[in-house]
């Protein structure tokens, strides 16, 4: 059977090549610890927070 008349071919094309891609990562993410919140308020101002420190220190930046 061809490959063009298998649906499931991609599948057998991809574990005959066994190669393993590096995924990106962020390198300037401001730290965090576990935390609970009591209120989806609380959360959003916490997440609003963070997400200023990021932009304030230049945005996310992609490493390999």
């Amino acid at each position: 059977m061809k490959f063009t008349d298998d649906y499931t071919a991609k599948y057998t094309i991809w574990a005959r090549s066994s190669r393993v891609v590096p995924l990106p990562r962020i390198s300037n993410l401001p730290h965090f610890t576990s935390k609970k919140f009591d209120s989806y308020e609380e959360f959003n101002a916490w997440k609003k927070e963070r997400l200023s420190q990021l932009a304030h220190s230049g945005g996310a930046k992609w490493t390999k």
